[in-house]
């Protein structure tokens, strides 16, 4: 393949699907309905979980694209959630959410597989940005794995 018709980051970027299921994970109800007002306003669907056991029964029912993941849940914290939930479904992109802007937490997500970490309050256009990216990552490793799939 010439070089002038190799696909770019933009390529992948402009094909991130327009159609998407969001889980959003908080346990603070106003964020939480904030949140998903927010992604179905991108016009996403989207659903919302207030604790990890209720967000693993939703991942139990359904499958999801995206999952917007607070790092503080009760009873369990949300990268120990992100390691179990990529566990179940490896395609599963994830946004770590937070209040707290600590570069440890932040590495420490990024290395579990977590697709970006943003702090909150979140900034409408960066929320936009960063789902459309993950969407686009997911959907490269969507096709990757299908594709290696046919060729097994």
């Amino acid at each position: 393949m010439s070089p002038n018709k190799r696909r770019g980051w933009q390529d992948a970027i402009a094909a991130a699907p327009a159609r998407a299921r969001i889980l959003v994970v908080d346990d603070e109800a106003e964020v939480r309905k904030s949140l998903q007002r927010l992604v179905t306003r991108f016009g996403y669907t989207a659903k919302s979980a207030a604790s990890a056991e209720e967000a693993d029964r939703l991942l139990g029912q359904e499958r999801f694209d995206v999952m917007l993941l607070d790092i503080e849940l009760p009873r369990m914290k949300g990268v120990e959630f992100l390691n179990w939930a990529l566990k179940r479904d490896p395609e599963l992109a994830v946004i770590m959410l937070t209040g707290l802007d600590l570069p440890e937490v932040a590495i420490e997500c990024l290395d579990s597989g977590a697709r970006t970490y943003l702090v909150k309050p979140v900034e409408v256009e960066f929320l936009r940005l960063a789902l459309r990216d993950a969407l686009a990552m997911r959907r490269i490793l969507v096709e990757r794995n299908d594709l290696l799939e046919r060729w097994q």
